[in-house]
């Protein structure tokens, strides 16, 4: 791990020289009708998908695609009674957040299935062997570029298939944060998030031309609350006596630094699945008495031991944070009093979670 202390260095103090405010509730041009034919191909395609086996479409409601995607797949659904006899085009998405911004976006009128199934981190989550054949049916995919390598091997299979290949972070420029180079957690930023809703919103638009203006309109509402969260999050900070925090976790957080100034240290990278050698975990330690921190942040999609164990060496009590990436129905493992529901969406995550615990963590209560 890169000394802790350098990397506080190398960034300085960015409280007061964080990047612009960004603007609400604004976007581009959702996509320009496309011809009739699109539009008739889509809306036909819905029951194919009866075949894949196994999403959930609605809480409670199932479409059996269980060989390839997983046991549980996340769906959303108005009447929470889609099925096979639901001609309404289907657009999956490969991870909670976009999941989020698709059926934001999408209102009654496209039925978003999230892959990753309820309980899984979307970080260590694979399809089945398969499984991106099976996508080839549906109407649209909504991905992360450089998340995940199968992510961008599929978009690049289904760009062959008749398939509408949304990439939500198109536009949004990575950066080097203190934890990676090209670090791609942009959706953890608000003010980036209104970008990829904007995507989201282009795409829906190329599949279903004839509600191209409602996804615009849905895409602006959208984005105004997601102004509002970054607004409430800024004051938060603002007010705040620390400006550091500790995350005994995977290191999901470093758009925070970047667009909110704050230091986040973290014994452990940017995967789920590295681990943290005793003398990083010394290192957090030592920074941890240094800056009088009291709180150890944890992902609630991941066991948390690390974060316990950290609290307890420390006399420091964890808190919650989620990077939207994970859907959990109950407690997470160490979530205390926390009882999440699967189908939270992006500003639940925030307002229920991640907004509290840094009030708490920074001492802007």
């Amino acid at each position: 791990m890169t000394d802790l202390r350098d990397e506080t260095s190398r960034r300085g103090s960015r409280r007061n020289d964080r990047s612009p405010s960004g603007r609400a509730g604004s976007t581009g041009s959702t996509g320009s009708a496309s011809s009739a034919e699109s539009g008739d191909r889509t809306l036909s395609r819905r029951a194919a998908l009866g075949g894949i086996a196994g999403a959930t479409v609605a809480v409670g409601s199932t479409l059996g695609l269980a060989g390839c995607l997983g046991e549980d797949p996340q769906g959303s659904g108005s009447d929470g009674n889609a099925g096979e006899d639901d001609d309404r085009p289907t657009v999956f998405a490969t991870m909670p957040a976009v999941w989020d911004f698709v059926r934001q976006v999408a209102g009654d009128n496209i039925e978003a299935i999230d892959l990753v199934p309820v309980g899984e981190h979307g970080h260590d989550w694979n399809p089945e062997p398969g499984t991106v054949q099976e996508l080839d049916r549906a109407d649209g995919f909504v991905y992360l570029r450089d998340f995940s390598s199968w992510q961008d091997d599929a978009a690049e299979q289904l760009a062959d298939a008749d398939v509408v290949v949304v990439e939500a972070s198109e536009g949004i420029d990575f950066f080097d944060s203190p934890a990676e180079d090209n670090d791609e957690h942009w959706w953890m930023d608000p003010i980036e998030c209104q970008t990829g809703v904007e995507n989201v919103a282009d795409g829906l638009a190329e599949i279903d031309p004839d509600n191209a203006e409602e996804y615009a309109e849905n895409a602006a509402d959208f984005n105004e609350e997601l102004q509002e969260l970054h607004e409430d999050f800024e004051a938060i900070v603002d007010r705040a006596e620390l400006n550091e925090l500790v995350v005994g976790t995977h290191d999901s957080f470093q758009w925070w630094n970047r667009r909110y100034g704050l230091d986040i240290y973290s014994p452990v990278g940017t995967s789920p699945d590295d681990a943290a050698s005793p003398g990083d975990v010394q290192e957090i330690e030592e920074l941890i008495a240094e800056f009088g921190i009291g709180h150890v942040l944890y992902d609630v999609g991941e066991p948390g031991q690390l974060a316990a164990s950290l609290a307890d060496e420390t006399e420091t009590t964890v808190l919650p944070l989620s990077p939207v990436e994970t859907q959990i129905d109950g407690t997470p493992p160490i979530g205390g009093d926390l009882t999440m529901e699967s189908d939270w969406g992006y500003i639940d995550h925030f307002r229920e979670i991640n907004l509290p615990s840094i009030a708490t963590a920074l001492r802007a209560d």
